[in-house]
């Protein structure tokens, strides 16, 4: 792992926190594709393929969620990958419901951008927030 590989995730998820994602997309390789696993019932999950891809995922989630917080907690070597320990917390927009989702994500980079990131999440909590009955939601303090 290179220094400058773990600067350009670092960039990345600045850019997120920022709410930057057009700014991402200069990140981003021409053969960019972002594996997002998840069970059928996630509205999200699946396999996004370019810019344009980056873009649909963003555009299903942002009907849908609203990212309170993404921490990128850790950054490991695993060779030709960067690897990033974190959690994000977030809000459902249709009942209220709000998770907290440890997560796993794994980017390769390529001559300064990434090409590829799987993106591994605690799925059951996403689905079961995503399903909660709005009354039970709990009010924000």
């Amino acid at each position: 792992m290179s220094t400058q590989d773990v600067d350009v995730i670092r960039t990345f998820f600045r850019l997120f926190d920022e709410g930057r994602l057009t700014d991402i997309e200069a990140l981003l390789a021409p053969d960019f594709e972002w594996t997002y696993h998840g069970p059928a019932s996630l509205p999200w999950a699946g396999v996004y393929r370019g810019v344009e891809g980056f873009r649909a995922f963003f555009g299903i989630v942002r009907d849908l969620i609203r990212v309170q917080e993404c921490e990128a907690q850790e950054y490991l070597d695993a060779g030709d990958r960067v690897v990033v320990l974190g959690v994000s917390r977030t809000l459902v927009l249709a009942n209220g419901a709000r998770y907290e989702a440890p997560w796993i994500n794994v980017f390769t980079v390529r001559d300064g951008l990434i090409s590829r990131y799987l993106d591994l999440f605690d799925t059951a909590s996403v689905v079961e927030a995503l399903e909660r009955d709005p009354r039970e939601a709990v009010p924000a303090p």
